[in-house]
């Protein structure tokens, strides 16, 4: 099983994505964040495959440098509202392994973790 953890300050959308973790085959959620520290700790602590990590609520590009700075960092997979090319971009600098828009959020993460665990 592929452990995932959540960082986003929304409850709403902590609890759906966790939702769809939970009935992703091969998945499960090692826990749910919602402030960079919180998140940081958590990665620590949890140990997991992969996060999702939103870029405009968690310091989220600091979070993820941070998070990827590690000796053994997971995948990390960045959200944001709207996938754009600057988006893209600014996450791919902070070290992301993937960006998905919300907008796409279930597509976009089944496409992700696809393309990151083959």
């Amino acid at each position: 099983m592929r452990r995932i953890v959540i960082a986003d300050a929304s409850p709403m959308f902590r609890d759906a994505a966790a939702h769809l973790i939970s009935s992703l085959p091969g998945y499960t959620l090692a826990g749910t964040s919602t402030t960079s520290q919180q998140t940081l700790s958590l990665v620590e602590s949890a140990g997991p495959d992969i996060l999702l990590v939103d870029l405009g609520t968690v310091c989220g590009l600091e979070t993820v440098r941070r998070v990827k700075a590690a000796a053994r960092p997971p995948r990390v997979v960045a959200m944001t509202l709207f996938h754009t090319p600057q988006a893209a971009a600014a996450a791919a600098r902070a070290g992301a392994d993937a960006l998905i828009g919300k907008e796409r959020f279930v597509v976009g993460l089944r496409d992700a973790l696809a393309r990151l665990f083959p």
